[in-house]
């Protein structure tokens, strides 16, 4: 395949994207490079499992991405052509999952709704409910102000909505009937990772009996833990939060002044009122079940990346 570097980079480095559209991309990639004519089946296997591995590995935050390269390389004793039919069936799987969440989510989206930053899978379930929604507040998404372009999205979808900063979320809670936001990870224990500001934003809506239902794919639950030992003590996995360039935040910064920049934060599980997937709401036994499967796809990821 020609280019195969520049297209992993591109999926690895890209920042305009939620991880639904990098799934389907990354999914899309393997799948293509598996039917792939000229190289022997074992030299094809070994750049499979490396071009899978790297990918895996790129976005900590985004755990549908080593998900999916688990999924589609965990039937690689079956050869090559099994690999391409499971990306193809996952991508099929993928298409449909929005609507399946929209449709155990419906009971929920309906009224004046309060969501932050861009989400594909956001954005399809409140179409297809969208003769339920009133009205859509929109938090902007810094530093790349990705809910500019979720409200350009839902507009051209004919909802109603309004942007604002994402420092205003406490003033228009009450306004809204519920939060509604994605989620790039669901953690082992049901804590989720988003957009920087959702954690901030559950906390608000806790503060006022405002309900929060986090939507998204089975894919996106993660064997991950937020709080790790490391030999000596027990700290918080920031690797997970994905710091990024400080010039996003403020370019050209004072040289004695420090800036940070986060692009994803931690909900703790309790403050959710559900997680909703194609599957329907998934309780913590039922998150810790699919994040023990992961984890043995990622050890095969792992695993034969070292042989390789």
């Amino acid at each position: 395949m020609e280019n195969l570097q520049e297209q992993i980079d591109q999926i690895c480095n890209d920042r305009e994207h939620g991880s639904r559209w990098l799934v389907k991309a990354a999914v899309t990639l393997l799948r293509d490079l598996a039917k792939e004519p000229g190289a022997s089946e074992e030299e094809q296997l070994c750049l499979l499992f490396r071009s899978a591995y790297h990918i895996a590995q790129a976005r900590p935050a985004m755990a549908a991405l080593a998900s999916a390269m688990g999924n589609v390389m965990s039937v690689y004793e079956d050869g090559i052509q099994a690999i391409a039919g499971q990306a193809q069936t996952l991508l099929d799987e993928y298409e449909t999952a929005t609507t399946r969440i929209a449709e155990h989510a419906q009971t929920y989206l309906r009224g004046r709704l309060l969501t932050c930053s861009v989400s594909g899978t956001i954005v399809d379930a409140f179409v297809v409910n969208r003769e339920r929604i009133e009205h859509v507040t929109l938090l902007e998404g810094r530093p790349r102000y990705e809910g500019r372009e979720m409200a350009r999205l839902l507009r051209q979808q004919g909802i109603a909505v309004t942007v604002i900063t994402d420092a205003q979320a406490d003033i228009f809670l009450p306004l809204c009937d519920v939060v509604v936001v994605g989620a790039d990870s669901v953690l082992v224990n049901g804590d989720v990772l988003n957009k920087a500001g959702t954690a901030l934003l559950a906390w608000a809506a806790h503060g006022r009996n405002i309900p929060l239902y986090v939507l998204c794919e089975t894919l996106k639950i993660s064997p991950h833990r937020w709080h790790e030992h490391d030999g000596t003590r027990i700290k918080e996995n920031l690797a997970l939060l994905e710091e990024k360039e400080p010039e996003e935040v403020w370019e050209q910064a004072p040289a004695d002044i420090e800036v940070r920049n986060f692009y994803f934060d931690r909900t703790p599980y309790r403050l959710l009122q559900s997680v909703i997937t194609e599957q329907g709401i998934m309780d913590r036994r039922a998150i810790r079940e699919i994040a023990v499967k992961t984890r043995v796809n990622e050890r095969l990821l792992a695993k034969m990346q070292r042989k390789g």
